[in-house]
Formats: structure tokens, sequence, C-alpha cells
């Protein structure tokens, strides 16, 4: 299973060209440097055949705001005591549970740790995602790369703030679903701006921490 599950992966990775291959320069759009971002999708739970087929939509989404996703199937080295430095790259984690905790809203399909812990983690509600990816049957893969690019967007930015528009809006609408299949839902300039700032901020500290080493 476990084989299986790094096999999807490496598909999704591969079919992007990841670690093959960099990007053009995001410099056209505006954006600056590109920024790289290690993602695990945990292959202890659903976590890779639920969300796994999102990974490009997902990938492309950051792109234009340059932000390069790396995927990978497994825990992050540093939650499972391996002792990897994980040095002064960044890096989140992605895993499901069967249901949504009682404290969760009614229209939340996952929660982010945005911070106080060394790699945030994201958590999927899989009895929610399963239903909303079912109920939009017709873009299933672009849904699921939303729901990603929503929660990774929370945790670059260090902060759960929603926006009245586009991707961090805090539920979608049946527009923004016409969108989603075009791939033309976007971050605000705003998203854009918190989620570099957020990320060269937790660059920063790893930096900081590492030559303190």
């Amino acid at each position: 299973m476990r084989r299986e599950l790094r096999a999807l992966i490496l598909m999704t990775a591969g079919g992007l060209g990841l670690g093959q291959s960099r990007p053009a320069a995001p410099g056209v759009n505006g954006v600056g440097e590109w920024m790289v971002v290690d993602v695990y999708l945990s292959d202890r739970d659903d976590s890779s055949v639920l969300l796994a087929p999102g990974a490009p939509v997902a990938s492309g989404i950051f792109a234009r705001i340059g932000v390069r996703l790396r995927w990978h199937a497994g825990e992050l080295p540093w939650s499972r005591g391996t002792g990897h430095d994980r040095g002064v790259q960044a890096a989140f984690g992605i895993r499901t549970v069967g249901r949504a905790p009682e404290s969760a809203s009614a229209t939340a399909l996952a929660s982010a740790e945005v911070s106080g812990v060394p790699g945030p983690e994201i958590t999927v509600y899989r009895d929610r995602v399963r239903r909303f990816l079912a109920d939009h049957a017709a873009l299933q893969r672009a849904a699921a790369g939303y729901v990603l690019a929503h929660e990774l967007a929370h945790v670059m930015a260090g902060e759960p703030h929603h926006s009245d528009q586009g991707i961090l809006k805090p539920q979608w609408s049946k527009g923004d679903m016409e969108q989603m299949v075009l791939q033309r839902l976007a971050f605000t300039d705003f998203d854009v701006e918190s989620i570099r700032a957020g990320l060269a901020i937790r660059l920063a500290n790893q930096r900081a921490a590492a030559g303190r080493r």
C-alpha cells in the first residue's frame, strides 16, 4: 500500500517535472525570486489517495505567484523523530482524519496549524472533503487542487485570515466553482503578499536558528 502511494506521488511529480527542471523566472509577474516549498502528503492515511490528484492544480496555482511546490509521500521528516536536519527549507505536512471535530465550523474542509510547531501541519477532514468532491464530480481534480491551495496558503502566510474573494474565501460560490474549472480562481494581491512575506519570515527564522547550532 505504501509503495502504491509513493508511486502515485512520483507520477504526479514526474508529470510536472518537479525536482528535475526549474520553471521560468517569475519576475515577469512581479513576484520576485522563486520560493521552494516541500509538501508532505501522509502515506499513513487517505491523504495521498484523496488529494494527490489535485497536486498538479495546486502546483500551477502557486507557480503563478512564484512559489514552487515539491511533493513527497510520507510524514514531515522531523516530525517522525528521524533526526533529519530541515535546514532552511520551508516544509509543511498534510494528514487526514476520519471526521471533522465538533469544534470545526460547519463549512470547514480542513484546519491548519499556522504557528507554534516546528513544521506546520494541515489536517484534512476526510468525511467533508469526500462529500465536497462527490458534490462537484465534474471538477474533482480542480476542486482537490483548490482545497490544497487554500490550506497551504494559510500555513505559508502563518495566519488564518480569509478574503472576500478568490481562493481564500471562507466558502466558495457557484461562480467560484466555474472559475476553478478554468483554473482562473486566484489569490488576491493581498493574499500573495501575505504568503510570500510569511514564507520569507519562516525562512529567516530557520536560517537564524541554523546559525545558532
